[in-house]
């Protein structure tokens, strides 16, 4: 699990996984701090999702859409100079054509205030170079939020996310709480700091997430076309295809994971 996190931050493929999460090597928090000129008062770093990922789709707990829940989050702190506030647009937007977050941004500050940053899809700027001097991190439903806990930074969960509510982030289920835990944990930061075993249970989780969730599938979204002729249907669905596959295809139709089968 380390390795895989340490493969994340620094930009690079990990073993059989096909897919890079950032295009820039970490350079380190005190560089990011320098680059942005982000100054002692405490930062907030808001991480968002690709708009349209099937990970926001129906995700919503008290705002509208993800869109709504940034673009109120902007507008409170506007009026909060006394901290400084970072977003961080999901780099993988340069692979879509929908409605960036840079515009949702914009479209409530056209001006952006000297405590605010913005930090597009494209820009080189490391998002776990962020999440270093960050002292409090809010998340809709991107994984960055569990990556925060493993850190120990305190995460508000504002989407219903695989990770919400297992005792390692902050969960409200109003506007009025989500404003309120804001405010609480900008008075002190620091005291609201993962514990211990606040962070082991992050960690615990994220390898259950990684390596234990995924079940074998034969076509990868990345490489689909190519899977399509190392392993065409005829063979998938034949019996040795099926000793491989057959518990996957049963979950996608609605059967239930029998975990202790798959733990044993």
């Amino acid at each position: 699990m380390r390795s895989l996190f340490i493969s994340r931050q620094r930009a690079t493929i990990w073993e059989n996984f096909a897919r890079r999460w950032q295009d820039t090597p970490a350079q380190g928090g005190e560089q990011a701090r320098t680059t942005l000129g982000l100054d002692k008062r405490p930062v907030v770093l808001l991480a968002t999702n690709v708009l349209g990922d099937s990970l926001t789709l129906g995700r919503q707990v008290f705002s509208h859409s993800m869109a709504e829940w940034i673009s109120r989050t902007v507008q409170y702190f506007a009026g909060r100079p006394d901290v400084q506030f970072v977003v961080r647009v999901h780099p993988g937007e340069v692979l879509t054509h929908g409605q960036s977050m840079v515009d949702v941004v914009h479209q409530v500050l056209p001006k952006l205030p000297e405590h605010i940053r913005l930090i597009g899809p494209k820009d080189a700027v490391n998002t776990y170079d962020l999440v270093d001097v960050a002292d409090l991190g809010l998340v809709y439903t991107t994984t960055v939020g569990l990556e925060m806990a493993m850190n120990g930074l305190p995460v508000i969960v504002a989407g219903q996310t695989h990770y919400r509510g297992r005792g390692f982030t902050q969960d409200p289920e109003s506007w009025v709480t989500y404003f309120k835990m804001l405010g609480m944990i900008l008075e002190r930061p620091s005291s609201f700091r993962l514990s211990r075993l606040e962070i082991e249970k992050a960690w615990q989780y994220a390898y259950r997430f990684f390596f234990e969730f995924p079940r074998p599938f034969p076509w990868h979204l990345v490489r689909m076309w190519e899977d399509y002729k190392t392993k065409p249907l005829r063979s998938v669905l034949s019996p040795e295809g099926m000793a491989q596959y057959r518990s996957t295809f049963c979950y996608l139709i609605g059967e239930p994971i029998d975990w202790q089968a798959i733990e044993d």
